[in-house]
């Protein structure tokens, strides 16, 4: 008798002890180790996961040439051997720019795929939707294609970044043109009603040198902009600032092309403006004179070697594509995944991961003018020109303009 309660005693122990070790592997998420090296998820011998969420398909599908660029460099990388001896492999699902698409193909890339990092994911609405799961999972958020303040201030433990500026600097450089170059007093603004357009409505609305003379807002998916138009020519302003994508931007301009307001200065945020694509979906003549900014210049005007490395390989890899806006995003971007890949070295854990970003001070050794990480700081890019376009290029309106995050100041260079 006492011999089986002893018997009992001991398997009962053993089963608990069997249970802990096998959930404390199945939550050894961010460190396992192969061939005696210490690395996280998505990392083997020979490559490294790396995960995309973003519109391929839908109204706006032109944010696809993220993924294009990203694909590029990668394509680039492992013809050139790779990342410390590992292979780079994308993994990238279609979220059409809805938010609940974008749950489901965050759950599949962390729980199913389980990607090393992700890079680059477009649509501030998707990102908010999705911040839980993959803060959550901690894994490494790479320059997300979204402007918004949330996401880098206060800065989160595993996000770094974004491929384009912050909104709400990017809506003060505009207003301070506006009202200093174009001698705005009234501003007519349409933007998306969401996380995205709200970003720069709020600076808009806080500002007190200008009188914001109509707020009309418009859904993603929307594509018919007339009645937009019909409301800011009522309200007659010295400018239009548009806080939207780049279909409806283009639509937009259309629609007041068609009544008569083709000469008030038409200010379009980064996300929605620099690509030429835009010349083909508003028309050349329709597009011309649309002024907004961007991280680096366009391919035509620069003599940057990382650029015509750039130019190069795109073309290489997507001979019938445009060179410039998005796909340029996506290519830069992923040369800082890279960079920081290589800096972290062959113990590839995300903790190390980390610390090789927080270690970029003012890196210019991609497209971007120069690239900022530090445990305070996790906008990443803090260096703009403004932009205009013109006779079918997107040509420098401004010299560098630059934002520190500590001051909250904004320095126009001379």
């Amino acid at each position: 008798m006492i011999k089986n309660k002893k018997q009992k005693f001991f398997t009962i122990i053993l089963l608990i002890i069997s249970l802990f070790t096998i959930t404390a592997c199945g939550n050894q998420s961010a460190s396992t180790s192969q061939q005696g090296k210490n690395v996280s998820q998505g990392v083997t011998d020979k490559e490294i996961l790396i995960g995309h969420l973003g519109p391929q398909t839908g109204p706006v599908a032109v944010y696809d040439y993220f993924r294009k660029g990203i694909d590029a460099y990668f394509k680039y990388v492992n013809e050139n051997g790779g990342v410390n001896g590992r292979k780079l492999k994308l993994i990238a699902y279609d979220d059409q720019y809805q938010p609940s698409r974008t749950i489901k193909n965050a759950k599949r890339i962390v729980n199913e795929d389980k990607v090393f990092a992700m890079l680059g994911d477009p649509c501030t609405p998707c990102n908010s939707a999705a911040r839980n799961i993959f803060e959550k999972a901690g894994i490494p958020m790479v320059m997300i294609s979204s402007g918004a303040q949330q996401f880098v201030n206060p800065p989160i433990k595993n996000y770094f970044g974004s491929s384009i500026l912050n909104y709400r600097v990017e809506t003060r450089v505009f207003v301070d043109y506006a009202v200093n170059q174009l001698h705005a007093k009234k501003i007519g603004v349409v933007y998306q009603n969401d996380d995205y357009g709200k970003e720069g409505l709020t600076v808009l609305k806080d500002s007190k040198n200008i009188e914001l003379v109509a707020e009309v807002p418009y859904v993603a998916g929307d594509t018919d902009l007339s009645t937009h138009a019909e409301h800011l020519n009522k309200a007659k302003p010295d400018a239009i600032m548009v806080l939207g994508g780049p279909t409806q931007a283009a639509n937009l301009k259309k629609e007041l092309y068609k009544i008569g307001m083709k000469d008030t200065p038409y200010i379009v945020s980064s996300v929605g403006a620099n690509d030429r694509n835009l010349f083909k979906l508003a028309g050349k003549d329709v597009w011309e004179g649309t002024i907004s900014a961007a991280a680096f210049p366009m391919p035509d005007v620069s003599n940057d070697p990382s650029m015509k490395t750039y130019v190069e390989q795109f073309k290489k890899y997507y001979p019938n594509d445009p060179i410039d806006g998005f796909a340029q995003n996506g290519w830069a971007i992923a040369e800082v995944l890279v960079e920081a890949l290589n800096r972290t070295g062959k113990d590839l854990t995300w903790d190390n991961f980390f610390k090789a970003l927080n270690s970029f001070d003012n890196w210019d050794g991609s497209i971007y003018e120069g690239v900022t990480f530090n445990k305070n700081n996790h906008y990443g890019l803090t260096t703009m020109i403004l932009t205009q376009a013109k006779n079918g290029q997107i040509l420098p309106l401004s010299g560098r303009i630059t934002f520190d995050p500590d001051t909250t100041e904004i320095t126009y260079e001379k």
